[in-house]
């Protein structure tokens, strides 16, 4: 069977500790052989890409597809492209559609959407209670095998503490783990923005960060007592960030994620009540951002998840009180903290590529995040340094409610491969994959062949 091989690239792969400008066979869908340098052999689809990168496949834990139900803000096909565009090629999406994904029917819907839309992996999180009204548990074994990869009210918390400790006692069983919004909704009430300077400035409801540090402690609490796995969703305050670190120093289960705009981003970003600056949980202040860091440093915070909530034109842009909580964030996410962390030299590229790859791949013990030999050939081929402005064009979602359009980003996904096959090319890159042109031959082309895609029907976004 022909191969194909990947030439003169620079491959970073922090789960073999790799950093340098190498060769690659891919055969079957498999990485089959990483070398100075691998021999082409007849027969073979030959691609230079000097002056790349190549990463294993980013991993996003935390992503909302809105199908079914929310299909004018996203579609599972829409999202999957967002997230080849971003050089994910496995991302796990959040129950909250309508109906609320708690049934073995709603797991097989995701699957089966996914596989039609043929771009990337794609786990479903079901619900942990029935209809996301934290009143009664959902089967979760019978969701488990029906293809869940974990479980989540995400956007409602589980205020309940029995129904959370019998979840983390019912996943420790079959190996999952429950993902939680942690937020005490008594707490938060309808507050739009983070309690503090900006939200007096502003007239608006602020929100406490007690609100979710006192749940993070409650969650760990539970899964110390229970011995369950609990994956804190989006951390955004300093308070949760002790309370993790201590759970860890005493041996707790317990794993956590932060998302990239709470990494760049503060509550003085909604000056001017700009509404691609409201998400829930809020932004909080500049120590809140440094403390963030500093976790995601320390290995306090597991791994780097982007919480990509699409959301119409129409219901964003409304009054502040009005609209509703979230952003996109799978194009953006790999140019915003290259640029921002990596080029200023706070983090070295292979720390980046980690957050994004081998660490979540961890969390859920998956065997991805890796171009080890014999492994899914998952991979993102990145260009660094080169300046460009990110615009509209640039996203592949059906909503636009980015923050950092029009923003200056020096780094971008070149290609993205699934299982050896191209699912995503850049169209405007400056030095893109060339094949390699054979004897007596025409070169082979590396674009994307185009997919036919369903339809969807009209519903309201949450």
């Amino acid at each position: 069977m022909s191969r194909t091989v990947i030439r003169n690239g620079t491959i970073v792969d922090p789960s073999q500790g790799l950093h340098g400008r190498m060769d690659m066979a891919l055969r079957n869908g498999v990485v089959e052989d990483i070398a100075p340098e691998v021999r082409p052999e007849s027969g073979d689809k030959v691609f230079d890409v000097q002056g790349l990168y190549i990463a294993p496949g980013f991993i996003d834990l935390h992503t909302h597809l809105r199908e079914p139900g929310g299909e004018s803000a996203e579609t599972i096909e829409s999202g999957c492209r967002a997230a080849a565009a971003g050089g994910f090629t496995t991302i796990y999406c959040m129950p909250n559609t309508r109906p609320v994904c708690d049934t073995e029917t709603g797991v097989h819907y995701v699957v089966s959407r996914a596989a039609r839309a043929g771009c990337v992996r794609v786990i479903p999180v079901a619900a942990v209670t029935k209809g996301q009204q934290g009143e009664e548990i959902t089967n979760m074994g019978r969701l488990q095998r029906a293809g869940a990869g974990a479980f989540s009210d995400d956007g409602y918390p589980v205020m309940n503490a029995e129904i959370m400790r019998r979840a983390l006692e019912y996943t420790s069983m079959i190996g999952v783990p429950v993902m939680e919004h942690c937020e005490d909704a008594n707490l938060s009430g309808s507050g739009a923005v983070h309690e503090g300077a900006v939200s007096l400035k502003l007239g608006l409801r602020g929100i406490p960060r007690v609100s979710e540090s006192t749940m993070v402690s409650r969650n760990v609490a539970l899964a110390a007592a229970t011995g369950g796995h609990i994956h804190i969703c989006h951390v955004s305050a300093r308070e949760s960030v002790e309370a993790i670190r201590e759970a860890k120093r005493n041996g707790v289960h317990v794993t956590a994620e932060v998302t990239p705009h709470h990494l760049t981003m503060t509550d003085k970003d909604v000056l001017g009540y700009n509404v691609n600056a409201k998400m829930k949980p809020p932004l909080c202040e500049e120590e809140d951002r440094e403390a963030l860091i500093a976790a995601l440093e320390d290995g306090t915070i597991d791994c780097i998840a982007t919480d990509h909530a699409p959301h119409s034109a129409n219901a964003k842009d409304n009054v502040f009180d009005e609209a509703p909580f979230g952003i996109i964030g799978m194009e953006s996410a790999f140019p915003l903290l290259f640029t921002e962390f990596v080029l200023p030299g706070r983090w070295p590229l292979e720390f980046l590529v980690e957050k994004l790859t081998v660490a979540p791949a961890a969390v859920v013990n998956r065997p991805w995040g890796t171009l080890q030999p014999g492994s899914p050939a998952d991979m993102a081929i990145l260009q660094l340094g080169q300046p460009y402005t990110f615009e509209r064009r640039h996203l592949h979602s059906r909503s636009s409610n980015c923050p950092w359009l029009g923003r200056t980003m020096k780094g971008r996904v070149a290609m993205t491969l699934v299982g050896g096959l191209p699912v995503y090319e850049s169209p405007d890159l400056y030095g893109k994959p060339q094949p390699v042109e054979k004897p007596g031959r025409k070169s082979t082309s590396t674009k994307t062949p185009k997919r036919k895609t369903g339809k969807s029907n009209k519903a309201t976004t949450r």
